[in-house]
């Protein structure tokens, strides 16, 4: 071949060079660039719809080239009531534009009612609390002659009383009866067994010294006749040998 023939097949060489390589970039080009740039373009970001309240989420999803799919209600102990609890698909999410994203919408803390406790066993009240997913709060104790010992004279919330979550329920005890109170009589002279039986029937707790239980006389005691004294309280006889 002649130098000025290897010269133009040199030529048109290096142009079918440059050919292949601008189609190889225009295949690039669409096979790979134009598909993610056309997907980037149909693609939307799932904003947070959290705490939202519910009349708003159409127009943030629109905002968003998105639309609302299904909405459920329920209890939340957080969120406060109308507000939207939960999304699917999460915020922060790539997804297809015009996708519908779903919402669970707050009914606010569940709602409980004090249950009717007056009148029960503090373990039986505590047992209808738990069941009714309330607590037992504060709990005070009174003297009564309404209510037997340990049985329930009050609650506060009052039965029937709407409250919301694990709410606590104050309750007022019975400790029983208050004490009697009377004047100590003046038992010296008296036979012991005699003075014991009466104190004890009195719901007094009796000492004996000297010659103990069912022997002798009450020589002296404590404390002295004329004492105020009350159930519980304790007495001391001595009495003679």
């Amino acid at each position: 071949m002649s130098p000025g023939g290897r010269g133009t097949a040199h030529r048109w060489g290096g142009w079918l060079l440059v050919l292949a390589g601008a189609g190889a970039g225009l295949l690039i080009f669409h096979l790979i660039v134009m598909p993610r740039f056309v997907r980037h373009g149909e693609e939307a970001l799932v904003p947070d719809l959290r705490r939202i309240p519910a009349s708003e989420v159409d127009a943030r999803l629109r905002a968003a080239g998105l639309r609302r799919g299904t909405m459920t209600r329920a209890t939340d102990e957080k969120v406060p009531m109308g507000q939207a609890s939960r999304q699917s698909p999460p915020p922060g999410a790539r997804v297809k534009r015009g996708r519908a994203v779903d919402i669970v919408v707050s009914l606010g803390a569940e709602t409980q009612r004090v249950p009717e406790l007056e009148g029960e066993g503090l373990v039986h009240a505590r047992f209808l609390l738990e069941q009714n997913g309330l607590r037992e709060g504060r709990r005070r104790t009174v003297r009564t002659r309404e209510r037997p010992v340990e049985k329930i004279v009050a609650a506060n919330p009052r039965p029937g009383t709407p409250v919301r979550g694990r709410a606590t329920v104050d309750l007022l005890v019975s400790a029983g009866p208050p004490p009697e109170r009377f004047l100590m009589p003046d038992l010296r002279g008296t036979p012991i067994e005699d003075a014991i039986g009466r104190l004890e029937a009195a719901g007094v707790n009796v000492e004996a010294g000297g010659s103990g239980r069912g022997m002798g006389l009450v020589r002296s005691q404590a404390p002295a006749p004329g004492t105020m004294i009350e159930t519980g309280d304790r007495v001391e006889l001595e009495a003679s040998r």
